[in-house]
């Protein structure tokens, strides 16, 4: 295996790269060219786990943070999956619009 099919497992930015640059490769593709698809393929998905571990490690992390924030009552109380829920009230934007049409 050459040095560029190396993954850092420690880097989730470089490994998103690895995961955007095979989507758009796939994407491009007019013709699956099925020599390079199963090595593009594998390697995105050990990128995909590198990837998914790093963000479960943080949100690890940052829930610590909140629970502490929790336990000194300046967090709301955590919902059934014991993530902390936080209210923000949203300002009208300045057309009037109050922002319920936006999916997220």
């Amino acid at each position: 295996m050459s040095d560029e099919n190396q993954l850092d497992s420690t880097s989730f930015n470089k490994n998103y790269q690895v995961l955007k640059q095979t989507a758009d490769w796939l994407s491009t593709q007019k013709e699956p060219d099925i020599d390079q698809l199963v090595p593009k393929v594998e390697k995105a998905m050990k990128a995909y786990s590198i990837c998914k571990d790093r963000l479960t490690k943080v949100q690890e992390t940052l829930g610590q943070y909140f629970e502490k924030d929790e336990v000194k009552g300046e967090a709301g109380p955590a919902g059934e999956d014991g993530v902390v829920k936080r209210a923000v009230l949203a300002r009208p934007s300045a057309d009037g619009e109050d922002g319920e049409s936006i999916p997220f």
